[in-house]
């Protein structure tokens, strides 16, 4: 199990702390946020993240940028800004070696006079400036939201197919997704998300919530029942991140939680 966690996410800001804590934990990746290099420029230079990193072993995955931004945007100067910021993010991604990069596909927002297929269009026109990057971009499932561009796991797996990406499946969406009626029906759209997926998910974010709201909750703190999916966690050989909010004892207690799956098993 390749187990780590979102610093942001967390509010770990200092990026010596963030490695620390890793560390303590014995946390095999952090998850760094892009938006991070703008809102504290001197918190995750490149020389300091790479020197952190060859000192403790520590790896890390990027989650690119996502504020005030939308690659889906039926106005092209948004979309080029999200473009070009999302290349910007990709180069500091390759130059801190980091194993994936989370992308987020973008909203419609509904007031719009337009067919929501508008947007699924600018959203195709993004990606394909996008191919062939490194690290290897993962989409996550987004859809906490009616504006989601992408809804469900058969569409998610259509546009990730099409551009030969990856995917980052963020059970926490995916939970609060089953509840909405702008989603397909399911009993259980976590093991759809699976199951559809299938070998594209290279990438997980765990948290949890009740329903309604994306509260980022420790794993065992909430509405999802993580052990019926032990069997998945314990066989996935990507990066599972706990994407939890609260500092270091809720990583602590999240990060036991996911490892008792294992020693249930051994």
């Amino acid at each position: 199990m390749k187990l780590g966690y979102s610093s942001a996410t967390a509010g770990i800001y200092n990026i010596e702390e963030a490695f620390n804590i890793a560390e303590e934990l014995s946390l095999d990746f952090i998850e760094l946020t892009y938006e991070m290099s703008h809102f504290l420029p001197l918190v995750q230079d490149v020389k300091t993240v790479n020197e952190l990193k060859t000192q403790t072993g520590i790896e890390l995955s990027l989650h690119l940028p996502f504020v005030d931004l939308n690659i889906a945007s039926l106005i092209p100067a948004i979309r080029r800004a999200t473009v070009d910021e999302t290349l910007r993010a990709l180069e500091y991604a390759e130059k801190i070696e980091a194993t994936t990069a989370v992308l987020h596909t973008g909203s419609f927002f509904l007031y719009q006079p337009v067919k929501q297929e508008r947007s699924l269009d600018a959203l195709r026109e993004s990606l394909a400036m996008l191919v062939g990057s490194s690290p290897i971009i993962a989409l996550e499932n987004l859809a906490v939201f009616a504006d989601s561009v992408i809804k469900g796991p058969h569409q998610l797996k259509e546009i990730t197919n099409e551009f030969k990406f990856s995917n980052c499946l963020d059970m926490g969406h995916a939970f609060i997704e089953e509840k909405h009626i702008w989603t397909e029906q399911s009993d259980d759209l976590i093991a759809d998300y699976i199951a559809i997926l299938s070998d594209d998910i290279r990438h997980l974010h765990l948290c949890n919530n009740d329903g309604l709201v994306d509260m980022h909750s420790a794993t065992d703190n909430g509405l999802i029942d993580y052990s019926r999916y032990k069997d998945f966690l314990t066989s996935f050989d990507g990066g599972i991140c706990l994407e939890v909010a609260g500092g270091k004892e809720i990583v602590r207690q999240s990060a036991e939680q996911i490892r008792s799956f294992e020693a249930v098993l051994l």
